[in-house]
């Protein structure tokens, strides 16, 4: 587990640099949205099984606050949750730019989740944690936490590290799960992926999406080529832990604190082993963004780097 001190003082401290990086705000334009891919798709997860009930969601870690954000467009009463006070204030920054009726819905607090008490005001309707659990040293506690404050039928939606994605990756994480002896049961986890009945369609939408993508493909890789290859800068990045789940590992800890009908779809494709993006990030990056056709099919989980899981309690 990555030290809560350190993790906290991080993300605070380099929140307005870290939110331009994951929502691509034109500062980082080789860059994927990773942040605005996993609210999508986990507030399509919550929306497909809550229907149009909204009620009351609490996004646990919620950065900027742009889940908030979004859910509350789509009726929610929404509480931001986080421990680093500089992602607060950049949250409560943000929120003064929207509409009054958006506003209205959107509470941020600075808050351990495992601290916060319920308040009185009865059961949730959705918890949200995208890029969360990979910092927390245990699970179990979290998932029971959210089990707890939700309702009978509500919706549980995660953003997890996949560790599935090290088998394709043909990095240093590929040669750790050789070496340790993980790469086999991995293996297994993949070949047991269904194609499923929809691929046909996904395959079409696929292909529809490559067609209309190819003109900006083609500016991407001359935009990349006058650039030349751009070693990424990690000076910024965060030094400390952070874990990894497979689907099946994280769907097992869901079920032992009583949640169901469980679903994983891919978040942030990778068209190729991540040491391409090197050589031409924009392109690579605008391909990946094709890929997101085929987020919905079980095979997507060898390909992206990250997954959203959804559960019902």
């Amino acid at each position: 587990m990555s030290d809560p001190a350190y993790t906290r003082r991080y993300f605070s401290d380099s929140a307005r640099r870290w939110l331009a990086t994951a929502y691509v705000d034109g500062t980082h334009p080789a860059g994927y949205p990773l942040g605005s891919s996993r609210v999508r798709l986990a507030l399509t997860a919550a929306v497909d099984r809550l229907g149009a009930a909204c009620g009351r969601l609490v996004d646990v870690g919620c950065g900027g606050g742009d889940l908030c954000f979004r859910a509350a467009e789509l009726g929610f009463d929404t509480l931001g949750v986080d421990i680093a006070e500089g992602m607060i204030a950049e949250a409560r920054r943000r929120a003064e730019e929207l509409a009054a009726a958006v506003r209205a819905r959107v509470e941020f607090r600075v808050a351990d989740v495992l601290a916060l008490d319920d308040d009185g005001e009865g059961p949730l309707d959705a918890v949200t944690a995208l890029g969360l659990v990979e910092y927390l040293d245990d699970d179990a506690k979290f998932f029971a936490w959210a089990a707890r404050r939700l309702r009978p039928g509500g919706v549980f939606v995660v953003s997890c590290r996949n560790r599935l994605f090290n088998m394709a990756s043909l990095n240093e994480y590929t040669r750790r799960e050789c070496d340790g002896g993980g790469a086999l049961a991995l293996l297994g986890d993949l070949a047991a992926l269904p194609i499923g009945c929809d691929a046909p369609a996904l395959l079409d939408d696929f292909v529809r999406r490559l067609k209309d993508a190819l003109p900006e493909l083609e500016a991407a890789l001359a935009q990349d080529r006058a650039a030349g290859a751009e070693a990424p800068d990690r000076s910024a990045e965060f030094r400390g832990e952070r874990r990894q789940h497979t689907p099946r590992e994280i769907e097992a800890v869901a079920r032992a604190a009583g949640f169901q009908q469980a679903g994983s779809v891919g978040l942030h494709p990778h068209p190729w082993p991540p040491a391409w993006e090197r050589v031409a990030p924009r392109f690579y990056n605008r391909l990946a963004s094709v890929y997101e056709a085929l987020e919905t099919a079980p095979a997507s989980l060898m390909w992206s780097s990250s997954f959203v899981a959804a559960f019902t309690r």
